[in-house]
């Protein structure tokens, strides 16, 4: 009876502290007691920030069919970058709320709990809004040095941006992004395409597509894709 009550004091403790400061407890969790992992681990699952238990993973095997990345993600929301560190992300989160960039962290292997969990045991998606995509890599370039130039990364330059004078324009699912494509070559704007099979640590997963476009068309790019998706959902 007594950890039951330790366990609900500190659930409640959590629960009012942010999800930065969850992100960072949950980097230490290793000095926490068994009640307190418990604790902090039931309050990141309630806001989606928790890892899947071994039960979670098997009720999502047995039903494949079921869409948890349509569920997570509402309509319109695209990943901006999937982060591998707690740290990183809280950092992320900070500028983001600077840049008044509407966004939130999503844990993905509560969405695809096939996913091979990277080794640093997080993945981590900064989840905004499609027309905030290009804002928000703009920020993470500046303040955390993500999405490097070409003249900045060298001769590949960097995983999500390695074309000079690209920019990353936002993510997609498979049939989003082929949607994207045919808008954009429509229009006669230059793409480039690049899915998780062949960046599988920057993209949430397989069926994830990076779309990128050159600075200057950026704008004009976002506002199509925007009337496309709109005239779809009537």
């Amino acid at each position: 009876m007594e950890m039951d009550n330790e366990g609900k004091r500190l659930r409640e403790i959590y629960a009012e502290q942010s999800d930065e400061d969850l992100l960072e407890l949950h980097q230490e969790r290793q000095d926490l007691t068994q009640v307190a992992q418990d604790a902090l681990a039931q309050v990141m699952k309630d806001r989606g920030l928790a890892q899947p238990t071994a039960n979670d993973k098997q009720v999502a095997s047995a039903a494949p069919n079921l869409d948890l990345r349509a569920d997570v993600l509402s309509e319109g929301e695209t990943v901006a970058y999937l982060f591998h560190d707690a740290f990183q992300a809280r950092e992320a989160m900070r500028h983001m709320e600077a840049a008044e960039v509407d966004h939130r962290i999503v844990d993905w292997h509560v969405v695809d709990p096939e996913r091979p969990i990277h080794p640093s045991g997080l993945d981590l998606a900064l989840v905004v809004h499609r027309k905030m995509a290009g804002k928000a890599a703009s920020v993470l370039h500046e303040k955390l040095g993500l999405f490097p130039s070409h003249e900045e990364g060298g001769e590949s330059g960097g995983p999500l941006n390695p074309v000079e004078g690209l920019t990353f324009l936002a993510m997609f699912d498979l049939k989003e992004a082929l949607i994207v494509a045919q808008v954009l070559g429509e229009a006669g704007i230059s793409y480039l395409w690049r899915d998780g099979r062949d960046e599988t640590n920057e993209l949430p997963d397989e069926e994830t597509v990076a779309i990128e476009v050159r600075q200057s068309k950026l704008e004009e790019a976002t506002a199509l894709i925007e009337r496309r998706f709109a005239a779809l959902s009537e």
